[in-house]
């Protein structure tokens, strides 16, 4: 009995395979892809980092892709350009990110959207929310929440022990900082 299930169980695994091998050859031809998994980064995930995820993407312990859109989950996740919803524990985004963004460490390129998180920072412009510990955008059109909040220009509003403003009326001011 335990032989017959265990044929039944390898034929349903092979099926489930060569299923997923028929779907990855067109996908592979456009250059895009609803499914990947990283073990490693860009030399050790299903598909390489110029293919287009637009769906699931599963980073065991990294994943390395141009284009992201959908899901990201995982430990630590690198893209150039991001649409989705995102929970790992760093997030990589070197262009523009929208969306939800959530890690104990967040680095991107520019953010529309919510990004929560430890250390946040955000090389250019966040329209939208950043929450955690330590937060810092050059350009704040929304709402900073955390610890320490710095930018440069602020259209919004900043609630933290320490709010730093480099363009503003204040420059410093705790607890809650404003300028529109």
């Amino acid at each position: 009995m335990k032989a017959t299930t265990r044929k039944a169980t390898m034929k349903k695994l092979v099926a489930g395979l060569c299923l997923a091998v028929l779907a990855a050859g067109p996908a592979m031809a456009l250059d895009m892809t609803p499914f990947q998994i990283g073990f490693g980064g860009a030399n050790a995930q299903l598909f390489p980092p110029e293919t287009m995820v637009m769906g699931l993407r599963l980073n065991l312990v990294a994943s390395d892709n141009q284009d992201m859109m959908g899901l990201d989950l995982g430990i630590w996740s690198k893209s150039v350009k991001m649409d989705a919803l995102q929970v790992n524990l760093v997030n990589l985004v070197e262009a523009d990110f929208d969306g939800i963004n959530v890690g104990l460490f967040n680095q991107m390129g520019s953010v529309s959207g919510i990004q929560a998180g430890l250390f946040n920072h955000v090389r250019y412009d966040i329209n939208g929310v950043q929450a955690g510990v330590f937060n810092r955008a050059d350009d704040v059109n929304g709402l900073q929440i955390g610890l320490i909040n710095r930018t440069v220009s602020l259209r919004g509003i900043q609630v933290g022990l320490v709010n730093l403003l480099e363009e503003g009326p204040l420059t410093f001011f705790p607890i809650v900082n404003a300028a529109f």
